[in-house]
């Protein structure tokens, strides 16, 4: 396990629907010690075709509860990792008066293009993947 691992976490993202959750949910499998929570700018629904993916990878989501960045100002994190840049520039402005390190992990909005159910739920695999990949690689190497 790497001495970077963090005690604590938050992902930021838009709408704290997708991206944000899987990487909360993929980070409480793989590193089940760290305070691992998500965020989004604006408070959005819960996602079903999240909630199936991350099934795949044996994560329970169905009872993930959207959160804004507003809900968690009051909490210390030794990181935030934002998915897009707004995100990350909202989470800099609301943790300015803190040592947090903020990180921007962009990766693409998996509902945009095709509207096909399979198409989109193979986005939504890639999006879980990439955030899988890239926690391994910044945490156990």
């Amino acid at each position: 396990m790497s001495d970077k691992l963090p005690n604590s976490i938050l992902f930021v993202c838009y709408l704290n629907s997708i991206r944000s959750p899987m990487a909360e949910g993929i980070m409480r499998k793989l590193f089940p010690d760290v305070d691992s929570q998500s965020c989004g700018i604006a408070s959005g629904d819960l996602d079903e075709l999240m909630v199936a993916v991350m099934r795949e990878k044996g994560v329970d989501m169905s009872a993930h509860e959207a959160r804004t960045l507003g809900d968690m100002t009051d909490e210390t994190f030794d990181l935030i990792i934002a998915f897009t840049d707004a995100a990350g520039e909202t989470a800099k402005a609301a943790f300015a008066d803190t040592d947090t390190k903020i990180e921007i992990w962009p990766l693409p909005d998996p509902t945009q293009g095709s509207l096909d159910v399979r198409a989109m739920m193979n986005n939504y695999r890639a999006i879980r993947d990439n955030i899988e990949g890239r926690l391994k690689r910044a945490f156990m190497e």
